[in-house]
């Protein structure tokens, strides 16, 4: 007898892949996340703050963005309002933005507040839950 049952990493590959930057400092959550968006069937580049976070936006075309708020060199919030600065200085309306993505021990009100006044999409508690992470790839 088989076991069709399937771990929660294990997702459906999407019909149409993502290109996922994920922006994280810490190696092991960078690596969990990197390999269960793989599996999931997306594409993943990586960056280890905010700054090569926008070396990365300057050179690709990402889908989403998956940014840690604390990282050294520049933290989230401050590479999330030059992500917009450099998409409104290239004319892209608000609706076809990339989608960004906080991903946070910090979630009080104040600082979710932050998040969006900075242009964050979304935002997503550490550590990642990567179902719930899909369905928000999904949506």
């Amino acid at each position: 007898m088989t076991n069709s049952t399937s771990s929660p990493t294990q997702a459906k590959h999407p019909a149409s892949p993502l290109f996922i930057l994920v922006v994280e400092d810490n190696a092991i959550n960078l690596r969990l996340i990197t390999a269960a968006l793989t599996r999931a069937g997306h594409h993943v580049d990586m960056a280890t703050d905010g700054s090569a976070a926008i070396d990365k936006f300057m050179q690709n075309n990402y889908d989403v963005i998956l940014m840690d708020i604390m990282m050294p060199v520049m933290d989230g919030i401050a590479a999330t309002k030059e992500i917009r600065k450099i998409e409104l200085s290239r004319g892209v309306p608000d609706d076809q933005h990339v989608k960004i993505i906080a991903i946070t021990a910090n979630a009080f009100e104040d600082d979710r507040e932050k998040f969006f006044s900075a242009g964050m999409d979304y935002y997503m508690n550490k550590p990642v839950e990567i179902e719930e992470l899909i369905k928000i790839l999904n949506a």
